[in-house]
């Protein structure tokens, strides 16, 4: 057999394992994850919680409080939240900025006197602005923890975890039937679904926990018909529209990814207007479907940062349309900087920054991977650019966002860009590389030390909590 028919033989038996792979490192890593990771210490974890508690008691829309919607939370829950949120606090008063520390507060002896808080079965209002307005599907898995939690008489922290292993769970079998149904595509989607950030976001209690897993299956099920050389089926449309509403209604700027219901039939040679019907007919349906939430949520307004001022951003941004602009591609593109930096390595309250060689490392193997994996280059103009729009899109969505409603009036630039926000748009952008076809050895040697950089470094970063793993877990164990 030559060597080329030996590496691609060699490859593909790899490629079939990959699932397998998958789940076995998913299970072990975000099992630990959820288990030790410091309690309501996921970006935003307290916020989310209180959303997914408040819809795991039948409150769809929460009320709008003085300033921001809310809901009656359990007392017990909101005590363990708000001893958490003052140590987070008393720490973060002594760094210089809070998104540049490289430790967190929260040590083993310091969770000690929160650990055995239960539910108190009285309930307390707490707003919870910025989830208030979140869909509910994807808090479904965390709703049943939380629930069973409260129905055991569990501790909170013990019921945050059992709410985040549901949300993990749900996510690797997402991932996983992802990784079944893509094919080649398996070696682009793996080393995103491996992640530290995937990962840990795959172990909070948020709806980001399953996002990403619905966005990668997204990308499966496109790869496929665009492998294929085909359109759509009926059924592939449907679900399609479905797993788009749900990464849309979950942020409105992830709306432009339906676009990629276009993809196949615009690739397709002598494609005519009657192929676009059906895919037309989902986009429209994905619109509707997220327009339907928006209008849902409305009356709970937007929240936004002390310093903004969304009617005078208005202002400006009519008055100044050129400065708001540059304005939003100058925050955009510090984002995307900022995206390598730190949101490959999403670890602790608000996204913890790793080592600069470890973001380096994952930066490295993520782009060998896209010029070597084997891909589907799409074959028409028109396919790269609408791919391009439906990536840009969110992205650009996101950036303005957030510079009406985080952003001081007149910035120069834009505030409040997380890089969790990106990763959804992750998998759909790896595509955009058409990929090389030699040496084909990189293919398997980079995967390989993508799947080592994405899954080991996480126990070093454990170090912020100044303990050890084995500290940690034996006192969750304990209580």
């Amino acid at each position: 057999m030559p060597d080329d028919s030996r590496q691609t033989a060699w490859l593909e038996r790899i490629g079939d394992r990959l699932p397998t792979i998958y789940l076995v490192l998913a299970l072990v890593l975000t099992g630990l994850l959820a288990w030790m990771t410091a309690p309501f210490f996921g970006p935003d974890e307290p916020n989310q919680a209180c959303r997914a508690i408040s819809l795991s008691h039948g409150v769809l829309i929460p009320q709008l409080g003085t300033s921001e919607g809310g809901a009656q939370i359990d007392a017990g829950a909101y005590a363990a939240m708000d001893g958490v949120n003052d140590l987070r606090m008393a720490w973060e008063r002594r760094s210089p900025d809070f998104h540049d520390r490289h430790f967190g507060p929260l040590t083993v002896d310091a969770q000690r006197p929160l650990g055995s808080i239960r539910w108190a079965r009285r309930t307390v209002f707490v707003p919870f602005g910025n989830t208030a307005v979140y869909p509910p599907v994807l808090y479904l898995p965390a709703m049943l923890g939380w629930r069973i939690g409260e129905a055991a008489d569990l501790t909170i922290f013990n019921s945050l975890r059992l709410a985040r292993l549901f949300s993990a769970l749900t996510a690797i079998a997402l991932g996983w039937l992802a990784l079944r149904i893509a094919g080649s595509s398996r070696w682009r989607l793996l080393p995103f679904l491996l992640l530290p950030s995937t990962l840990f976001l795959n172990a909070s209690c948020s709806q980001d926990a399953v996002l990403l897993s619905v966005a990668a299956l997204v990308v499966a099920m496109l790869s496929r018909a665009l492998a294929a050389q085909r359109a759509f089926t009926n059924t592939e449309l449907a679900v399609m529209a479905v797993l788009l509403a749900l990464c849309g209604s979950a942020r409105p700027p992830n709306i432009a990814l339906a676009l990629v219901l276009f993809l196949p039939a615009i690739e397709l040679t002598g494609a005519t207007w009657r192929r676009f019907l059906a895919p037309a007919a989902a986009f429209g349906t994905v619109m509707a479907m997220c327009a339907a939430w928006m209008y849902t949520a409305a009356p709970l307004g937007l929240q936004w940062s002390d310093e903004a001022d969304p009617e005078l951003q208005g202002i400006f941004l009519r008055a100044h349309p050129f400065a708001a602009v540059a304005a939003v591609v100058k925050g955009t593109v510090a984002a995307g900087g900022d995206f390598f930096h730190r949101g490959l390595y999403v670890v602790g309250w608000n996204d913890l920054l790793p080592h600069h060689g470890i973001a380096a490392i994952l930066t490295v193997c993520l782009a060998v991977i896209a010029l070597t994996a084997p891909s589907f280059p799409l074959r028409t103009w028109r396919g790269r650019v609408l791919l391009a729009l439906a990536v840009a899109g969110p992205l650009l969505g996101i950036s303005l966002a957030e510079y009406i409603i985080w952003t001081p009036p007149g910035g120069h630039t834009v505030f409040g860009i997380q890089p969790r926000y990106w990763l959804p748009m992750m998998p759909l952008a790896t595509m955009l590389a058409h990929g090389m076809r030699k040496p084909r050895w990189l293919i398997g040697a980079s995967a390989l030390l993508a799947l080592v950089a994405c899954t080991l470094p996480w126990m070093a970063a454990h170090a912020f909590y100044r303990d050890g793993v084995v500290r940690v877990f034996l006192l969750n164990l304990h209580d």
